[in-house]
């Protein structure tokens, strides 16, 4: 009968007392090492959605752009200056950056592109950018009385000779 070596004793006791490599170490060095066809796809299918997202976030950030230059002129017809300097600070670039780039989050998260989101739902963005300005004029032109009525009635000069 051949004498071998129990498998705990070689682990436990490695050459020159240096601590033994985890697992973990030896399995990250094995998978760098792996070069089978299939470790090469899945690094591909990687690279390939980074790219999707990256995509995502650039089509999301010109949309909302587009979004900004279309509504910004009509805002301005029934905005004081004001407010419409406190919309220029929330539609800044940084702001539509930070929303596009987690836009593309949402969109990767459920597999959409933002091709596949336009053709599926693009029709109804428009429909919403061709109603939006007449909407919001006709809400400005009714609430301008509104804001008359409830202004207080000017009180009439008094009429010399009247007691007061």
């Amino acid at each position: 009968m051949t004498n071998t070596p129990d498998v705990t004793d070689v682990v436990a006791k490695p050459a020159g007392g240096a601590a033994p490599e985890s697992l973990d170490n030896i399995a990250r060095e094995a998978d760098m090492l792996d070069t089978s066809p299939e470790r090469e796809a899945q690094a591909g299918q990687v690279a390939q959605a980074e790219q999707v997202t990256a995509n995502n976030e650039s089509e999301l950030l010109v949309t909302l752009q587009a979004i900004r230059a279309m509504a910004f002129p009509m805002l301005a017809m029934v905005t004081d200056e004001q407010r419409m300097n406190a919309l220029a600070g929330v539609w800044n670039d940084g702001v539509l950056g930070a929303s596009a780039a987690a836009g593309a989050a949402v969109l990767e998260k459920h597999g959409w592109t933002m091709g596949s989101l336009m053709g599926d739902y693009g029709c109804y963005v428009m429909l919403v950018a061709a109603l939006a300005p007449p909407i919001v004029m006709t809400k400005k032109i009714l609430e301008a009385p509104k804001e008359k009525a409830r202004a207080p009635a000017p009180t009439p000069a008094p009429t010399p000779g009247a007691p007061a």
